[in-house]
């Protein structure tokens, strides 16, 4: 069978890198990413976790808020949620008021909570502990450790199997650090219909090269060209398949009109597509609450609250919820005092919350203690769950690939049912 017919570097680089528009991380995606075979990306329908990334720190203590704590009550003073606003979960915790959807998905049993993960080093600077959550290590990213987890457990897991559509993150400028591997960058796009091909229909050379890759989706990968060639030709047959199912999706609810409900939107249409994507990620913003604390969380989680109620309403209705996990998690949490400007400060260890009908519905660890804390700032929780043993379940238990490759050894949490 004859090769692609591509004869220089300079065709494809001058020509090629023109093929696909996939946000800041494109080229990283050309040059690194290796495919053992442009199969249809539809090809496996099997169970799907979606990250949600709370960047900023999100406050614990006014998520799931520890209500009957006078420690709670006295460290709170202008940030304290009333009483009479909490949805009471049971005599000592409740939900902030605008997470009246994460009740009812709590009562329907398709929700967990850990309310203590973190680390052993806590880190109080959002670069940095966003980083160990990223590369799950806590040195962060350096030199000794230059990959993500979810990129070395795709290289781990899947190994000549692996595409780059096995992880794709909706909404962010460029891949998250924790997809990068040393073969797979996974992929990253504002809005699905951004990932396509770029090139000017009137350039020529462009369009032929486009056509010529197109006709060739079984040419053999041999040297250097042939595996750049095969590398576009798989971003192109990918983008085209992300457009369609993008396109002819006809969700089942109504999303609200935001940002995280619309990359969520569109991480339902993918999923019911049959996209062969194992791990989807979002993220949502916004979450240090140095100063005036209650209107911009009250904003941040209510608008958590309406986007994943409408996701996990969405997915039962497509026949989908019983293939797909959704986790939240945040850098850090805020400390048990609060500040002298209506906010808290960075603290450590906080909540993830699970969404799926596959778990053990309710808290799955101890709620930390509000006494016995890090001594510094305002006190900052510790964490009695590590975060690399959430990764550790989801990869074993709900992706199906072995952890310890990829993170090392770390037990199991009892998530699921």
């Amino acid at each position: 069978m004859s090769r692609i017919p591509i004869t220089t570097r300079r065709d494809l680089l001058t020509c090629g890198l023109g093929l696909v528009g996939v946000s800041a991380a494109l080229p990283d995606f050309l040059i690194r990413s290796a495919l053992a075979d442009p199969a249809p990306a539809s090809q496996d329908p099997s169970q799907v976790a979606v990250i949600i990334e709370m960047s900023g720190g999100n406050d614990t203590l006014s998520t799931v808020i520890p209500h009957s704590s006078k420690t709670y009550a006295e460290g709170r003073k202008t940030t304290r949620i009333p009483e009479n606003e909490i949805i009471k979960i049971n005599d000592e915790f409740g939900f902030h008021p605008k997470l009246q959807g994460f009740k009812a998905l709590l009562d329907e049993g398709r929700m967990a909570i850990l309310p203590g993960v973190g680390h052993p080093q806590p880190n109080y600077s959002h670069f940095s502990a966003m980083d160990i959550w990223h590369v799950a290590d806590e040195r962060g990213r350096c030199p000794e450790v230059p990959y993500g987890w979810i990129g070395r457990a795709v290289d781990s897991g899947f190994g000549e199997a692996s595409q780059p559509i096995l992880a794709v993150a909706v909404g962010p400028d460029k891949a998250p650090p924790a997809f990068k591997g040393p073969k797979h960058a996974g992929i990253s796009f504002r809005r699905p219909e951004s990932f396509r091909y770029t090139g000017d229909k009137d350039d020529a050379a462009r369009a032929a090269l486009y056509k010529r890759l197109h006709e060739h989706p079984s040419a053999p990968a041999g040297e250097n060209l042939d595996f750049l060639s095969r590398t576009a030709l798989a971003a192109n047959v990918s983008s085209e398949e992300i457009r369609r199912l993008a396109s002819s999706y006809e969700p089942k609810v109504e999303y609200p009109k935001t940002g995280l409900a619309r990359n969520l939107r569109a991480i339902a249409g993918l999923v019911k597509g049959g996209l062969g994507t194992r791990v989807y990620y979002t993220m949502q913003g916004g979450y240090d609450t140095h100063s005036n604390q209650r209107q911009q969380h009250d904003r941040l989680l209510s608008e958590l609250n309406d986007a994943v109620a409408a996701f996990q309403h969405d997915l039962a209705q497509q026949g989908q919820d019983g293939r797909v996990l959704t986790l939240t998690f945040s850098e850090f949490s805020r400390n048990v005092k609060e500040n002298g400007s209506q906010g808290t400060d960075h603290g450590h260890a906080g909540a993830m919350f699970f969404f799926g009908t596959k778990l053990k519905p309710g808290f799955r660890g101890a709620y930390p203690s509000l006494e016995d804390v890090h001594q510094v700032r305002n006190g900052a929780l510790k964490h009695n769950v590590d975060f690399r043993s959430v990764y550790t379940t989801v990869l074993e238990k709900w992706i199906g690939v072995p952890a310890a490759p990829a993170l090392g050894p770390y037990p199991i949490v009892d998530l699921f049912a």
